[in-house]
């Protein structure tokens, strides 16, 4: 009987966002295993905050957390603080929000899809986006970066909701500006899309001056404060308090001077370079790096970007066809993206804004075949799901959960947590491991008053500063205490002194060893 009452549109779409669920909550909290280093650092701060106030830095309600020196985005350590304050500090509370947005992103993609060329674009894009590898891997960790997608995406829907008769284009200022913060390749599209996508509302009667000016006033609100941490860092000015607010100058050079092609002696000839590797790893769909992609799948299956190029020709707003300003926007949007593949050396996630809208372009050559060879649609449909079925098997396959237990550092918490239960004695964790000390912040979470005074730092000027030891602790073995009573977390290496026998605990490729 319910059957009967749901229309085909409907059934279709609650069978993909079930689909786009499965691929992204089954075996939610153990796949990817273990935790990597910048989700540990988004947690600690999120819990520092939420605790004491201020980060482990010392800033209180920092505009952009500073990190391990050279910077870090700050919205998703303010997502994860009421998963934290109810479920405590652990790689579930610290995914747990990442898996929300990826699951949301899919009506929000349907709806972009809905409002650019109609219900059945709507529902093939969201089927694009619901069965890629790149957004499923994107969904199950806490990576501080990749909430853009999805704030980007919401700002762009309500610049597609936006008319004549009300104020969307207010909420996508809001949404843009807090693009911003999330990562810096926002710092060239938002002007792009937010500008340029106003105008052309503007132009097509489609947006009142008044909703423009206001939409765009916001925006300048809310992304004043990361201008301002762009100034400050650029022309190394001091940090700047707004009330309780802190604009950081970092302690080192930031990440988005040492990573943009205007900041290199050869501007030209680096973002000639960059635009070439871009245009390589698009093609190829890879980056080479076990976080960001499962090979051979890429982030949509390997062979399918000239799909894309395809689908780009049909948004083209021809005047024959309909919704020609929506598809126009999207096609500003994807351009824009494509756009920062020349201006950094990007991997997977530094160019994470493109893949929505190139995705979603790939579905349009699908939409042509509606009206003409039905089947054939029909048939890549079929291969799509036949592909998403081979990648969800190796993803949870133990092949791959044994390759991404390696660089997620899998057992190194749990082995934290068992040498720190001997208390008042040095304990000495492996160098092999990348920031090893912010797993003890996680497992001890300290103040970061105390973290403060006693910090030492292998090079306080480094990029990413290594720290050698804090409080009892320290990290890598030339750094360790010489006291027989240390404990010791290593990886692929054993305790100096030969003469004193160890109670040793494994930990999958981490071992405790107490004296």
């Amino acid at each position: 009987m319910l059957l009967r009452r749901l229309s085909r549109l409907q059934i279709l779409f609650g069978f993909i966002l079930l689909l786009g669920i499965f691929g992204r909550a089954w075996e939610f909290g153990s796949l990817p295993p273990g935790l990597n280093q910048d989700e540990a650092s988004s947690a600690v701060d999120a819990y520092d905050l939420l605790r004491y106030g201020m980060d482990r830095n010392g800033e209180t309600l920092p505009a952009h957390a500073i990190g391990y020196g050279s910077g870090q985005n700050i919205p998703y350590a303010y997502l994860m603080m009421p998963f934290i304050l109810v479920g405590g500090l652990n790689p579930v509370t610290v995914r747990l929000p990442m898996l929300i947005l990826g699951i949301l992103t899919l009506p929000l993609v349907f709806y972009v899809g809905r409002k650019t060329a109609g219900d059945s674009f709507g529902l093939l894009a969201m089927l694009f986006i619901a069965v890629s590898p790149w957004h499923i891997i994107l969904s199950r960790w806490g990576l501080d970066s990749a909430v853009l997608p999805f704030i980007f995406l919401a700002g762009f829907a309500s610049l597609l909701k936006s008319n004549s008769v009300n104020y969307w284009f207010v909420l996508a200022g809001l949404f843009f500006g807090l693009s911003l913060y999330a990562y810096g390749s926002a710092y060239f599209v938002v002007p792009i899309v937010a500008g340029g996508g106003g105008l052309l509302l503007l132009a097509s009667r489609r947006l009142r001056l008044a909703a423009l000016l206001v939409g765009w006033g916001v925006l300048v609100i809310v992304g004043a404060p990361m201008l301002l941490y762009v100034l400050i860092n650029t022309f190394k000015l001091d940090t700047l308090h707004i009330g309780l607010l802190t604009i950081p100058r970092l302690p080192v050079e930031s990440r988005f001077e040492m990573m943009a092609a205007i900041f290199q002696p050869d501007v030209l000839h680096t973002m000639l370079n960059n635009a070439r590797s871009t245009l390589s790893m698009l093609w190829r769909q890879t980056d080479r790096q076990p976080w960001f992609v499962l090979e051979p799948y890429g982030y949509f299956y390997t062979y399918t970007l000239p799909l894309a190029a395809l689908g780009c020709i049909g948004l083209l707003p021809l005047a024959k066809k309909g919704h020609s300003i929506e598809k126009l926007l999207l096609l500003v949007w994807l351009v824009a993206a494509a756009g920062i593949g020349a201006l950094e050396e990007v991997n997977i996630n530094r160019i994470n804004i493109l893949f929505i809208p190139l995705i979603m372009s790939m579905a349009v050559p699908l939409l042509w075949l509606e009206g003409r060879l039905r089947y054939m649609r029909w048939v890549l449909i079929a291969l799509l799901l036949a592909s998403f079925t081979a990648f969800t098997v190796d993803y949870h396959g133990s092949q791959n959960r044994q390759r991404l237990g390696v660089y997620y550092f899998a057992g190194l918490l749990p082995a934290i947590d068992s040498a720190r239960q001997v208390t008042d004695v040095p304990v000495c964790i492996t160098g092999k491991v990348n920031m090893p000390y912010i797993d003890v912040l996680f497992e001890e979470p300290t103040p970061p008053a105390e973290f403060l005074k006693t910090v030492k730092y292998a090079d306080a000027e480094a990029p990413f500063r290594f720290v050698t030891s804090f409080g009892r602790y320290s990290f890598g073995l030339d750094n360790c205490s010489k006291d027989p009573q240390t404990v010791f977390v290593l990886r692929e290496e054993t305790p100096p002194d030969k003469t004193i026998s160890y109670q040793v605990e494994s930990f999958g490729s981490f071992k405790v060893y107490k004296p």
